[in-house]
C-alpha cells in the first residue's frame, strides 16, 4: 500500500495511533506485528515517504469508541456531563459511547502512560532524523461536534474550571456581581448557565462569559495535549490541529489556538452541491489561518454519513484549490472496513479512475506551487457575533455542526430575540452576513472572511473591510476597526450605529466617527466620511435592500467603495452563475473559473492583458484576442495559467 502511495505522487501520508489500541489494559502496551508502529513509520521511511503523526488521545477514525480504551470509558471521572449532572453519549455508529471530559485532570492522568510509550515510538523518528515531519495533539477537539451552547460540559471537574476560568477574568467576586448582576458572595457560588434567558443586552455577559469559557474549554484541552507531548521530546517538528466539518466560530477559536500551535485548519466532506458552504470555510481559513488547510479532505466518504461520489471529489478538490487552501490531507488514501471510495482498496489493489485523478492533482498542485489567491477584501465577523449566534439556536441541544451536515446554515436556526433592540441582533446579524457574502460575489471582488485584528495585524493585508453591524459591537472590535481606518483603509458599515459593548454599557465610538453630513457615496443614502488615511462608508439601508433582494444595487455600492480604496476587479465572465478567482505568484498568474451549477454554460471575459490561457486540467489551449469565450459544462473548474 505504501508502494502505490509513492506510485501515486504522494509524499506524506497521515496515520492515526489509536490509544486503545495500542494500550489494551492499564499499563499493559502492544506495539506489536499489524500495531507495530515503528515499523510502519520505518517502512514509510525507506520509501522517502514523510508521515503526518496523530496519537490522540482522541483519534475517531470512524473506530468505535473514537480510540477510546473501554476502560477509559468506563471511568465516571472521566466522563462530560449534561447540565442535569447524567454522562452525555456520543451517537456514533455502529454504537454510542460516553463522551470523556477535557476538564479537569483525571482523562490526562490516565493518558500519560500511553503517551510515554508512544512518543517512545515517535521521538527517535522525528524529522529530519526520519519521517515524521508533524504531530497533532488529539483531534477535532469539538465537544465530539455537541457544539450548542447549553448542552456539555457541566461535569463538576468542568464546572470547578469554569470558576476558575471566572476568577481569572474578574479577578474580584464584587466586578463579577456588577456584570452579572448578581449578589454572589465568591466564585465558589457561581454556576454555569443552563438556558438563554436574556431580556435585554445588560443581561448577556453571564452568557457570553460562558461561551467565552468553552473557547477556552477547547482550546485548553487541545494546548495541555501539546505540552504533554513536548514534554516526552516531541520537539523540532509541527504540532498541528484539526477543527472538525462547520463553522470556526464559537466554540471554536482557531486565531486563538495558531497563536499557541503551528498549524490549525478546518476537515472538509462536501458535495459539490455544497460549494456555497465549503467557498464559505475555504475563505474563512483564508482570513483566520496563516495556511489555509484542510486537515481531512473527502477521498471517499464514511459509510454512515452523506454520500461523497467521484465526481463530487473531482469538483470539491479543485473548488478548494480555487478558494486559497494551500494543503490539503485527502482523507483517506486505503479503503477500510467503513470506509469506501478511496483509490487503494483494502486488498491492495487500486481504483485506476482515482488514481488517474491524484496524479493529475498533485501534478496541477505543482505546477502552481508558490501562487496564492489575491484578496483585497475582507468581509467581517466577530467573536461577540459568533457567541450570541450559538446562544440563538433555536433546535439546542441539536449540534450546529449536526445541522450544517444536514445542509443548515446559522440563518435556518437562528432564533430572532431581540434583546431590547431596534431589531434582533443574532438573526439579523447572520442575515447580513448572508446577504453581504453574496453582494461580494456579484461585485466580482475577491474576499476573506476574519474577524477584526484576529489574527494580530490582520485587518492592513486589506484595501477594504465590510463590517455587519447592529446595536452592539465589543468596544475592542470598534477600536480596531477605527484605528484601521485611521491607518489608511476604507471601511464599509451597517445598517446601526453600535450604541452598546458587549457588557450592555453605553458605546458611542462609531457615532462619533461619523458625526456631520459626510459625502453621498450614491443616491441610495450611503455616505462616506474621511478619517485619518481612511474613510467609513455607512449604509443604513443595508437590511431593508438586503431583505428586498437589491443585491444588484448593493453591488454597485460596493464596488464604488472597492474603487475609492484602490480595490482589483476580478474578471466577469458574463454570468452570474459562475464564479471567478485570480492566483499570483513568482512571475505567473492564474485565472480559476467555476460553475457550480447543474447546467452547462459559458465564460465570455475580456483580458486585454493575455495572450493565451492554458487549462492545466484539461491540457487545453486557447488564443486570447481581447476577450475568449469557454464553455464551462456542469459542475466544471478550469485552472488557466494566462501568459502573454
Amino acid at each position: 500500500m505504501l508502494d502505490h502511495v509513492v506510485d501515486l505522487g504522494f509524499g506524506c501520508i497521515e496515520v492515526y495511533l489509536p490509544w486503545g489500541f495500542h494500550e489494551t489494559a492499564p499499563g499493559e502496551f502492544d506495539f506489536s506485528g499489524k500495531l507495530d508502529a515503528g515499523r510502519f513509520l520505518d517502512l514509510a521511511h525507506a520509501r522517502g515517504l514523510k508521515v503526518i503523526a496523530r496519537p490522540g488521545p482522541h483519534t475517531n477514525a470512524e473506530v468505535t469508541g473514537f480510540g477510546y480504551p473501554n476502560w477509559v470509558l468506563r471511568d465516571p471521572d472521566c466522563l462530560a456531563r449534561a447540565p442535569g449532572g447524567h454522562p452525555v453519549f456520543v451517537p456514533s455508529p455502529p454504537r454510542m459511547f460516553p463522551m470523556p471530559s477535557y476538564a479537569g485532570d483525571r482523562l490526562y492522568e490516565q493518558c500519560a502512560g500511553y503517551l510515554d510509550a508512544v512518543c517512545e515510538v515517535i521521538r527517535p523518528r522525528l524529522h529530519p532524523d526520519g519521517p515524521v515531519v508533524a504531530v497533532q495533539p488529539d483531534n477535532e477537539m469539538s465537544f465530539f461536534f455537541r457544539t450548542s451552547a447549553f448542552d456539555v460540559d457541566y461535569s463538576l471537574a468542568s464546572r470547578a474550571d469554569y470558576r476558575r476560568f471566572l476568577e481569572k477574568r474578574y479577578r474580584k467576586i464584587e466586578k463579577l456581581n456588577r456584570a452579572h448582576g448578581r449578589e454572589y458572595a465568591d466564585f465558589e457560588q457561581v454556576e454555569p448557565p443552563e438556558s438563554f434567558e436574556a431580556e435585554k443586552l445588560a443581561d448577556l455577559p453571564p452568557y457570553l462569559d460562558w461561551c467565552a469559557y468553552k473557547e477556552a474549554y477547547l482550546r485548553g484541552g487541545v494546548l495541555r495535549v501539546a505540552d504533554m507531548l513536548r514534554k516526552r521530546g516531541i520537539e523540532g517538528v509541527l504540532l498541528t490541529h484539526n477543527i472538525p466539518l462547520g463553522s470556526i466560530r464559537s466554540p471554536f477559536d482557531l486565531p486563538a489556538l495558531e497563536e499557541e500551535i503551528d498549524l490549525v485548519g478546518i476537515d472538509m466532506y462536501y458535495q459539490r452541491a455544497d460549494h456555497r458552504s465549503l467557498e464559505a470555510r475555504c475563505l474563512a481559513l483564508c482570513g483566520a489561518s496563516r495556511f489555509p488547510y484542510a486537515p481531512e479532505f473527502a477521498s471517499g466518504a464514511y459509510n454512515a454519513w452523506q454520500p461523497i461520489d467521484f465526481e463530487d471529489q473531482v469538483f470539491t478538490t479543485l473548488a478548494a484549490m480555487m478558494h486559497g487552501l494551500r494543503g490539503i490531507n485527502f482523507y483517506m488514501l486505503v479503503d477500510r472496513e467503513r470506509w469506501y471510495g478511496a483509490p487503494i482498496r483494502r486488498d491492495g489493489s487500486t481504483d485506476a479512475r482515482r488514481c488517474d485523478f491524484f496524479r493529475r492533482v498533485l501534478r496541477l498542485a505543482r505546477r502552481r506551487a508558490g501562487t496564492r489567491r489575491l484578496a483585497d477584501c475582507l468581509l467581517l465577523t466577530t467573536r461577540l457575533y459568533g457567541r450570541l449566534t450559538s446562544l440563538h439556536n433555536v433546535l439546542d441541544p441539536l449540534s450546529p455542526m449536526a445541522m450544517a451536515g444536514l445542509g443548515l446554515e446559522a440563518p435556518d436556526w437562528c432564533e430572532a430575540i431581540d434583546l431590547g433592540c431596534a431589531r434582533p441582533p443574532a438573526a439579523s446579524l447572520e442575515a447580513l452576513h448572508e446577504g453581504l457574502f453574496d453582494v461580494l460575489g456579484r461585485a466580482r471582488l475577491s474576499f476573506d472572511v476574519g474577524e477584526p485584528g484576529r489574527p494580530a495585524g490582520n485587518l492592513s493585508r486589506y484595501k477594504l473591510a465590510v463590517l455587519p453591524t447592529v446595536d452592539l459591537l465589543e468596544r475592542r472590535d470598534a477600536e480596531r476597526v477605527l484605528g484601521y481606518v485611521q491607518a489608511g483603509g476604507f471601511l464599509v458599515f451597517g445598517p446601526d450605529l453600535p450604541r452598546a459593548d458587549e457588557a450592555g454599557r453605553g458605546m458611542h465610538l462609531m457615532a462619533r466617527a461619523v458625526e456631520g453630513a459626510g459625502k453621498a457615496l450614491s443616491g441610495t443614502g450611503g455616505r462616506r466620511f474621511e478619517s485619518g488615511a481612511g474613510a467609513l462608508i455607512w449604509l443604513p439601508d443595508l437590511m431593508d435592500r438586503i431583505e428586498a433582494g437589491d443585491l444588484a444595487g448593493l453591488a454597485g455600492e460596493l464596488l464604488r467603495a472597492a474603487d475609492l480604496a484602490g480595490c482589483k476587479r476580478l474578471p466577469d465572465p458574463g454570468d452570474e452563475s459562475l464564479r471567478t478567482a485570480v492566483h499570483v505568484g513568482q512571475g505567473a498568474g492564474w485565472l480559476w473559473i467555476a460553475n457550480p451549477t447543474d447546467q452547462d454554460r459559458t465564460a465570455r471575459l475580456d483580458l486585454p492583458d493575455a495572450g493565451r490561457l492554458i487549462d492545466h486540467w484539461r491540457n487545453q489551449e486557447y488564443s486570447v484576442d481581447g476577450c475568449v469565450e469557454l464553455p464551462m459544462p456542469a459542475w466544471s473548474i478550469r485552472p488557466l495559467e494566462v501568459r502573454p
